[in-house]
């Protein structure tokens, strides 16, 4: 679930940044007078409106049955209003149980045999080798920056975590992103327009160099 609370938090942080940059004075993570022990994600305030604003997910929503209560109190307070926002969850994707993400070493072992299969003249072949050391190597970059991703998800919230959080470059990200597409096209069975050994090539200096910047861990 901490993937989820990240993604939350970092929901809060960007709707608190709004408000405030609309003049609003705002409160994150505020205790409520007229309902104790509740502290709602968000309190804006601007003049006589007062907005009390709760980020979950579906999963959260479900852990949170003080929020009929809540939206109960707040409609009939004079100036108040209630906002719910809901942020999407990433898309489990089925997996073999015990699946584990791959380390360093058998990371740079696919990028290898990568290259071993495109030397061979099958470039598709060596493309999927290459985008699959690509996502394990987002993973493992994110994970040695103590930021947890706990689920098997797709390539594209995996991409967006990185990004969030500063282990990839806004420039590799959309990289990434625009490349993907030859990767769901091969994978799925589609003849590839535009798609050549260079592009494997190019993937694989990307990885390594991600790889190579990784900063020491104590």
């Amino acid at each position: 679930m901490e993937d989820i609370a990240i993604l939350e938090r970092k929901f809060v942080d960007k709707k608190a940044a709004e408000y405030r940059s609309r003049g609003y004075e705002v409160e994150e993570n505020c205790q409520l007078d007229f309902l104790p022990g509740y502290r709602a994600d968000l309190v804006v305030r601007k003049g006589e409106e007062t907005r009390v604003i709760e980020v979950k997910s579906r999963t959260s929503l479900a852990r949170s049955p003080r929020m009929t209560e809540l939206a109960e109190i707040l409609y009939e307070k004079p100036g108040w209003s209630y906002d719910l926002l809901l942020v999407g969850e990433p898309e489990k994707l089925k997996s073999p149980k015990g699946a584990q993400p791959f380390a360093e070493e058998e990371i740079r072992r696919r990028l290898a045999e990568s290259e071993e299969v495109l030397a061979k003249g099958s470039g598709e072949a060596a493309y999927l080798l290459a985008w699959s050391a690509c996502e394990a190597a987002i993973r493992y970059l994110t994970e040695a920056a103590e930021i947890s991703i706990t689920r098997v998800t797709t390539a594209s919230y995996i991409l967006d975590m990185a990004v969030m959080h500063g282990i990839i470059s806004r420039e590799d990200h959309d990289y990434m992103t625009d490349i993907m597409k030859y990767r769901n096209a091969i994978a799925h069975g589609f003849d590839v327009n535009g798609f050549s050994d260079e592009k494997v090539t190019e993937l694989i200096e990307v990885v390594v160099r991600l790889l190579d910047s990784e900063p020491e861990l104590a």
